[in-house]
């Protein structure tokens, strides 16, 4: 059965019981039960009540009553709530009809006797809204206009983010409109790339299990937020926010700064609010868990996607049962992949690595709970003390030939990154002039394929592929590469994220 308004205020104050010092519930109730008899539909309703939310809000962050309010604080409250509540899109209109909303809130309340003077949004009404139909005073972004500067001295200051009033309706409405963009034809190589890395390599799942909700739920949460398209190497939430697409704009720049964490849960706080400690950082926050009351969170490891300052999590979080030996042979591991990693980003962090390999994050960690047997993380390098080159522009021949040549072969612009990283090290290293870039190229393309190990391809296609080198040549030029600049199989300055979840497989 659908709520309706009285049980979203019932639900308001039950949250935080301290919201009857701002204003009573049953005042919040009464005010809406009398503009019900005064004709006022559902739908009239519920916009008064998210109208009184927004300056229930406002007066808790400026830490005032209703009773002591006078014109300024509500034009600094109507401010406030546009530069803060997402919900609250300030124009002449809105405003105007936000002031009648308090107006008819202040005259109740002096009824009640609760305030003994309600004339302060009257007297605002006069001040902000022009008889040329023109908001004075406030912009719409809700910062104080250049002739306001006093106002916008003693404004009341920000939250420290975002309110997001609807963030249920919104992010769904946002996911539906994430799923039908993605789900188009020029999308459809990057969402069998993504299964494979998501279920391919360690086959978490059985096949049947494809056609799961959980299944479909926990993929997409991956794809959608972790998931490096191959033709610009941003995530889905960053590419489709680039697109200017989206009805729900302000939630989605808020979810595309979310990161994957993974955490254990220490207890809970007077705010009802879940003590964490994250796995690889020791970092502590407090989250807003969609968590059963009675869920015992001992020996226990969260994966989920924290956002809004580091306070509250996507809906679909996975919980994994994981012991004391197996948590410390996790943290192990994860360790080993993040000093691989650092040979090839020497400037990463803990976040860096787990946004740029978050299978390898989630594979290890489900795989450790549910096996004791597991090895650690046997890849050994000769590598030291890599130093990226500096890519410079105008690329050189060889350099615009990987980017041909990739690009066609749907390779991800990572890879094409990366490629270009060992021509441009080797390039360094032997310091002449090169002719016919196309054979270089392919060189290049040959060990890139090779070191990785998650390639198929044949001399004799990758050949082909690279604009019919001659084989002699492809051979010769790739043994050049290899022997001047060293390379391993899986070196760790050029491996890619499937030679990564490869190296952790065969450990």
């Amino acid at each position: 059965m659908e709520e309706n308004v009285y049980d979203l205020v019932a639900d308001f104050y039950a949250h935080d019981e301290g919201w009857n010092m701002v204003l009573r519930q049953d005042y919040a109730e009464g005010f809406l039960r009398q503009a019900a008899w005064q004709g006022a539909d559902d739908a009239e309703l519920r916009k008064k009540w998210q109208y009184m939310m927004m300056f229930c809000l406002y007066l808790g962050h400026a830490e005032n009553m209703f009773g002591d309010l006078d014109e300024d604080d509500i034009i600094d409250g109507i401010a406030w709530c546009g530069r803060n509540i997402a919900d609250f899109a300030i124009s002449f209109g809105v405003v105007q009809e936000y002031l009648a909303l308090l107006n008819a809130l202040l005259l109740y309340l002096k009824g009640k006797k609760a305030i003994s003077s309600a004339v302060a949004a009257q007297i605002a009404a006069k001040t902000l809204l022009g008889e040329d139909g023109v908001l004075h005073t406030i912009k719409a972004d809700g910062e104080f206009t250049p002739t306001e500067a006093r106002r916008a001295l003693y404004a009341t200051p920000n939250a420290p983010v975002k309110i997001f009033l609807n963030i249920g309706d919104m992010l769904q409405d946002l996911l539906d409109e994430l799923h039908d963009y993605f789900q188009a034809d020029e999308f459809h190589v990057d969402l069998e790339r993504a299964i494979f890395l998501y279920q391919g390599i360690f086959s978490e799942e059985k096949p049947e299990d494809l056609e799961t909700d959980e299944f479909w739920q926990c993929f997409w949460d991956y794809f959608l937020f972790d998931y490096h398209l191959l033709q610009d190497d941003q995530t889905p939430l960053v590419h489709f926010q680039a697109t200017k697409l989206s009805a729900n704009q302000e939630l989605l720049l808020e979810l595309r700064n979310s990161k994957l964490a993974l955490f254990t849960i220490d207890g809970v706080n007077e705010d009802d609010m879940y003590i964490c400690t994250d796995f690889l950082t020791q970092e502590s926050y407090n989250l807003n868990l969609p968590l059963e009351g009675e869920l015992d969170t001992q020996e226990m490891i969260f994966i989920g996607h924290i956002f809004y300052n580091n306070t509250m999590v996507m809906n679909y979080i996975r919980c994994l049962r994981i012991g004391k030996l197996a948590s410390n042979r996790l943290r192990q591991v994860l360790r080993a992949c993040y000093e691989w990693f650092l040979i090839q980003e020497p400037n990463g962090t803990w976040q860096d690595f787990v946004a740029r390999h978050p299978m390898a994050v989630r594979h290890m960690t489900y795989l450790y709970s549910v096996s004791l047997k597991l090895g650690g993380f046997e890849q050994h390098t000769e590598v030291q003390n890599y130093t990226p080159p500096v890519v410079v522009e105008p690329a050189d021949a060889v350099t615009l030939c990987l980017e041909k040549i990739l690009s066609s072969y749907h390779f991800a612009q990572r890879d094409i990154m990366l490629a270009t990283r060992m021509w441009l090290d080797f390039a360094q290293e032997e310091g002449t002039s090169f002719q016919k870039p196309e054979q270089w190229a392919a060189g290049v393309i040959t060990n890139y394929v090779r070191l990785n190990a998650v390639y198929s391809y044949s001399d004799q296609r990758l050949a082909e592929m690279c604009w019919q080198v001659p084989l002699v040549t492809l051979r010769l030029t790739a043994d050049k590469i290899k022997q001047k600049l060293k390379i391993e199989k899986h070196d760790p300055r050029y491996c890619n994220e499937e030679s990564f979840l490869m190296m952790l497989f065969s450990s």
